[in-house]
């Protein structure tokens, strides 16, 4: 919105300067009731002068045009200053860190190729095989005979007047006689018990074999009284086997004339290993 002066009358030259009328318009509102001014008074000569609108005469303020220059000027100036901040920043490099893998080491040359050796053969575990005594035979040892010489006839008896007999005196006690011994043949119908021997975990790695000849004395009651190696098998382990097994067999006992007697004999156990 913006007002308007506008002269009511002219004033002639040579004539006094009349109090002019003057109305006020405004540009919003053309009904405006007009306002009457007084009479302005002209300056220097009478002339009156020319007529002209609100705002003509005016000089152009330099005064004001470089302060908006200047205004201008320091925006572009801070503008193309942030530009190049943030371009600067925008423009920085990047850090970029490469990890590079170290070449490997070249592969070490073949070993030189060796002459084929020879295929050892396989060796299978061989499952040992207890083999059950045969038959026990009592070899029977030389018999000894031991002789008596016969006595001497007794002379004729004289007769001698001999005198009181004396008190009589306690009578002596008899003394019972060892056992007889006999060399048995063969006692194989004869025995009752007779667990096979066991054969050595240790031997039976090792491959051991061998036959074991034992001297057993049987006593009267059919056990074993004595007994004794009387031909190893060039083994500890099968020896001792043997020892332990027989020494817990059993025979019937042997009678001779009704009376018990001691029975002496070897016995062959042989330890072998089956493939």
């Amino acid at each position: 919105m913006y007002a308007t002066l506008d002269h009511a009358h002219p004033i002639a030259p040579g004539q006094a300067a009349a109090r002019p009328e003057r109305r006020l318009r405004f540009a919003g509102d053309p009904q405006a009731e007009p306002l009457a001014l007084g009479a302005v008074q002209p300056r220097g000569s009478g002339a009156a002068p020319e007529r002209s609108r609100y705002g003509e005469a005016r000089r152009p303020n330099v005064i004001a045009l470089l302060g908006a220059a200047g205004i201008v000027g320091g925006t572009l100036a801070a503008m193309l200053a942030l530009n190049v901040a943030q371009a600067r920043k925008q423009a920085a490099p990047r850090l970029v860190v490469a990890q590079l893998e170290a070449p490997r080491p070249p592969a070490p040359p073949p070993p030189p190729k060796s002459a084929p050796q020879p295929l050892k053969p396989v060796v299978q575990p061989v499952s040992p095989v207890v083999v059950p005594p045969p038959p026990v035979v009592l070899t029977s040892a030389p018999a000894t005979i031991s002789t008596s010489p016969s006595p001497a006839p007794a002379p004729a008896p004289v007769p001698v007047f001999a005198p009181e007999p004396p008190a009589p005196s306690a009578p002596a006690v008899a003394v019972a006689a060892p056992p007889r011994m006999e060399n048995a043949g063969d006692l194989s119908s004869k025995m009752i018990a007779a667990d096979p021997p066991r054969y050595p975990v240790e031997s039976r790695r090792k491959h051991e074999q061998g036959t074991v000849v034992l001297l057993v004395i049987l006593g009267t009651d059919g056990k074993v009284a004595d007994i004794s190696i009387s031909r190893s098998s060039g083994f500890d382990r099968l020896d001792k086997a043997a020892l332990s097994a027989v020494r817990h067999w059993k025979w019937s006992p042997t009678r001779r004339d009704g009376a018990p007697v001691m029975v002496r004999g070897l016995v062959e156990i042989p330890f072998v290993l089956q493939t």
